[in-house]
């Protein structure tokens, strides 16, 4: 049944069609028939709406309108995601201007939140019962935000713990976990040995103490973690002059004197007794050959056996190359080495040449810091 606003503007809409065709035909304005049609496209549409709503009328002889129309449905419940919402989209503006990691917190945030907020309006859709719609909810949302919370939760506890553990000093580290160890027994002992401790009690000394751990450690991210030295290495010292320099440095603290079975060693060098750099390769060596041949832009494997009385360490020399220090460039000696190694200790060390050694006015050479005697050169075609 068509009600009065209906039958209006299906007839307005007819009118202006009708109008439009006649006055196109006859008139041909471009400017006059766009605005006929505009018309009619309007009118067709409010009256499609009007359709839709019924004109707003409730009839005399509808006995269920009262109970069927919107009006009368429940109000939707309160809801703390629009909320959440707008507080993603802060995040992620403020992300924009700061750090990366604000901006990829604030996406999680609105994903998250636009997720619960959809769930939740479509779970009040479905019935006209508020404890329905919850029940209809949980079985839909819960498998998966249980899980999440639960691994967010324990993420955001060890992450917190992290940041103390790295906050205090070396000593303090370890006295601090076992004291923490020890508070986690003693209390798992009473909650067990006194059964009548109500389950409240319980979750709330686990609750505070969760909320003091992630304060604690909140705070210890934000003073900073402590100054932890890094362990350097001959690879990094090799531009200061390591390489030339038989004194045991840093990088030669604790290092490894031994070298397990290894499949592809290119050469093997040994420093004897009386100071002479000898060496063995896969396969013969030509009679006379004074000089390790290794080819171009290929990882050598090369084996450095110390049996001399002093620790040691092996050297290449390939000449000089040019660093930036401090934004000035500077023209050093182009070394690769060894830690030292002890009498009777062995290292190996990957060589890796990309020019062949004539392009080096010097050529290339392996070479002991401190015995002078100990050269050999490289040949690399």
């Amino acid at each position: 049944m068509l009600t009065t606003g209906s039958k209006l503007l299906i007839g307005s809409a007819v009118l202006a069609t009708i109008a439009a065709i006649v006055y196109g035909i006859d008139q041909g304005g471009a400017i006059g028939t766009v605005g006929l049609a505009s018309a009619a496209a309007a009118l067709s549409f409010l009256a499609g709406v009007n359709l839709l709503t019924r004109d707003a009328n409730v009839f005399a002889d509808d006995e269920n309108a009262i109970d069927s129309c919107q009006a009368a449905d429940p109000a939707p419940g309160n809801s703390i995601w629009p909320m959440a919402f707008a507080l993603g989209a802060v995040v992620l503006c403020v992300g924009l201007v700061t750090y990366p990691a604000v901006f990829i917190v604030g996406i999680v945030l609105l994903l998250a939140a636009g997720a619960e907020w959809m769930t939740q309006a479509w779970a009040e859709q479905a019935s006209h019962e508020a404890a329905h719609n919850s029940e209809v909810r949980s079985r839909i949302a819960n498998p998966l935000e249980f899980p999440l919370a639960a691994a967010i939760g324990v993420g955001i506890v060890v992450f917190a713990f992290s940041r103390i553990m790295l906050w205090l000093e070396k000593v303090g580290t370890v006295v601090a976990f076992g004291v923490l160890a020890g508070i986690i027994v003693i209390v798992a002992f009473l909650f067990a040995y006194r059964g009548g401790l109500r389950s409240r009690t319980a979750i709330g000394a686990i609750g505070v103490a969760v909320v003091g751990l992630i304060a604690g450690g909140a705070a210890a991210g934000l003073d900073g973690e402590r100054d932890i030295h890094p362990h350097e290495t001959t690879a990094e010292l090799a531009d200061e002059g390591i390489c030339e320099d038989p004194e045991e440095t840093e990088a030669d603290h604790n290092a490894a004197q031994s070298v397990g079975a290894t499949a592809a060693v290119a050469a093997e060098l040994t420093l004897s007794e009386s100071g002479e750099l000898t060496f063995e390769v896969n396969g013969p060596i030509p009679a006379g050959a004074t000089a390790l041949t290794l080819p171009s832009s290929n990882l050598n494997n090369v084996l450095f056996h110390n049996e001399s009385s002093e620790d040691r360490r092996l050297s290449v020399d390939f000449g000089t190359k040019t660093v930036t220090h401090d934004g000035e460039d500077e023209v050093v000696a182009n070394q690769i080495c060894t830690t030292l190694v002890e009498d009777g200790g062995v290292q190996n060390m990957f060589v890796e040449v990309g020019l062949p050694s004539s392009t080096n006015p010097g050529g290339y050479f392996f070479f002991v810091p401190g015995v002078d005697t100990a050269t050999l050169e490289l040949v690399v075609p």
